[in-house]
């Protein structure tokens, strides 16, 4: 077999490369800094099965409950430590409460980012935390499909991982509870390196990223930068990787048409911002973030039922939440220069690129927005 799919159509999740009974197949990086699966043909015998658990081949229809509400935890310290809400610290501890293993995005030593499992609260820490590049899956499916024979597992994270992760593991749901996060489209870890990098010429090695400081508060977060001797603050508008992540210029290209969006939900809850709560529920407004909380699924309602006496929540229409956060159901629209730009992303440091690639807006266009949002807001009045 010469490919699975093609490469514009591929996510990464990995699910063909660990279903592969004769280990032809391998993930490769790109140009783009994505990895994509290539197969060995010395090795491939054409039995087909990485075509049946490929997820894109084989997406499901809409199954989704889309029962939502609008929340945060209770606990301060939860809250504060959180991108927004902080439901998925208290899944993780209802989790871990009960002898379960719960797997999301980490950074090691190097600022390369993975996917692994933590066994204690005193871990969850590193899984806290939006991470704004595409994580390496490694081997983790098999690990959780092992580990599903005795233990409760926590899978968090994008909906095409969740989905790939389903499509190989087919047996142990019982066991297995699996959250997706609302995403914008995944940027390059290819662009993150060199963006690091620069960060590292002239204040020495980055010890830990946060790409959702809440300190200036949630819905106007900043992102900071921890070296040895020093931090450095800085408006999530005003940084340079922020800014090429959310022009969509270096995305990965199955993110322009996502086969995993609101009616294709694989996992049982969906975490994400409520942006628009305080249009829509004032009251529920909190400094330090709110979420929007989609169960999808039976076991979904019963988690939530486990953990909503630490919660502060709101039933919310899901209209309300995608007027608010539109990445939950569409796909971001492919720009022209895409290749363009992974060409010149060994050429030139990010103060060109951004200058570049990123469309500054006009003063009317900020006027304009700014009036649109008046006009809505009094209109739900």
């Amino acid at each position: 077999m010469n490919k699975i799919i093609e490469q514009k159509l591929c996510t990464g999740c990995t699910s063909c490369k660990n279903i592969c009974p004769k280990n032809a197949i391998s993930m490769v990086e790109g140009y783009d800094g994505f990895l994509y699966h290539e197969i060995d043909q010395s090795k491939c015998i054409n039995c087909g099965l990485c075509k049946k658990v490929c997820p894109v081949i084989n997406t499901k229809s809409n199954e989704s409950l889309n029962k939502c509400y609008g929340g945060y935890a209770l606990d301060d310290e939860i809250r504060f430590k959180s991108s927004s809400g902080g439901i998925f610290s208290l899944v993780a501890n209802y989790i871990l409460d009960n002898n379960g293993i719960v797997i999301g995005a980490a950074f090691d030593e190097n600022n390369k980012l993975n996917h692994v499992a933590i066994t204690s609260k005193k871990e969850l820490e590193k899984l806290r935390g939006s991470k704004y590049l595409q994580s390496n899956l490694n081997d983790i499916f098999k690990f959780i499909e092992k580990k599903l024979k005795t233990n409760k597992v926590l899978f968090v994270g994008t909906p095409c991982q969740v989905a790939g992760m389903k499509a190989y593991i087919k047996n142990d749901y019982n066991n297995l509870l699996c959250m997706d996060l609302v995403c914008h489209g995944i940027p390059s870890p290819k662009m993150f390196d060199k963006y690091i990098k620069e960060l590292e010429i002239g204040n020495g090695k980055l010890l830990n990223y946060n790409f959702r400081d809440n300190s200036t508060g949630w819905d106007s977060y900043s992102n900071s930068m921890i070296f040895k001797n020093k931090k450095l603050i800085e408006k999530s508008d005003n940084n340079n990787y922020m800014k090429l992540f959310l022009s969509d210029i270096a995305l990965r290209k199955s993110c322009y048409n996502c086969n995993f969006k609101l009616g294709n939900k694989y996992s049982d809850i969906t975490l994400g911002d409520f942006w628009n709560v305080k249009d829509c529920y004032p009251e529920m407004y909190n400094k330090e973030g709110v979420s929007c909380i989609i169960i999808n699924t039976e076991l979904g309602i019963k988690i939530f039922n486990n953990i909503k006496s630490q919660l502060k929540y709101k039933k919310c229409e899901l209209k309300e939440i995608i007027d608010g956060n539109p990445s939950i159901a569409y796909s971001c629209k492919l720009p022209k220069k895409r290749e363009k730009f992974f060409k010149d992303l060994d050429k030139y440091n990010f103060d060109v690129l951004v200058k570049k690639y990123v469309k500054k807006d006009s003063i009317v266009k900020r006027i304009i927005n700014k009036i649109k949002k008046v006009i809505k807001k009094l209109s739900n009045h």
